[in-house]
């Protein structure tokens, strides 16, 4: 495996840090010491490389908040039309007294339950994307996790070759 692709077309941050963990651990140690060798260039190379594939988890993030938004203004649009038929049902109504009066009670009834189907569209849009967020931030802070320390042990072994 280099720089954490398997042959599958598919880049895996993840295998990536695997990759040059087991770089690390199997380099030649310098005896008597914690210390070990690596080729220098070949690292860095690598850690550029996984440092340009995060912004891509990054843009997902985006695009999860932009279909959101979209969800969001699909439930207000639903929404819009919902109170529309039932102000046009309520105007069709208010011909006769007895009709006007059965009109209110519907269309009061029918707001309320568009206004109740609104509500419940945009908590649980707002859910999904908090959900989706969630699992984004904690994926990213992971990799990030790992790739610092990653640099700090390359930094530590640098130092202590120099």
């Amino acid at each position: 495996m280099e720089n954490g692709n398997a042959g599958s077309g598919r880049y895996d941050p993840i295998k990536h840090i695997d990759f040059l963990i087991d770089t690390i651990k199997d380099a030649s140690s310098v005896p008597f010491t914690d210390k070990c060798s690596i080729e220098r260039t070949e690292t860095i190379n690598s850690l550029e490389a996984l440092k340009a594939q995060l912004p891509a988890s990054v843009a997902q993030s985006n695009d999860i908040v932009q279909r959101a938004q979209d969800i969001i203004n699909t439930a207000r649009d639903k929404n819009k039309k919902i109170l529309d038929d039932a102000n046009r049902m309520y105007a069709m109504k208010v011909n006769d007294h007895e009709i006007t009066r059965g009109a209110r009670e519907e269309a009061a009834s029918i707001i309320a339950n568009a206004e109740a189907q609104a509500e419940e569209l945009r908590r649980n849009a707002h859910l999904y994307v908090k959900s989706l967020l969630e699992d984004v931030n904690k994926s990213l802070s992971e990799s990030i996790a790992r790739v610092q320390t990653n640099l700090r042990e390359i930094d530590t072994t640098i130092d202590n070759e120099g």
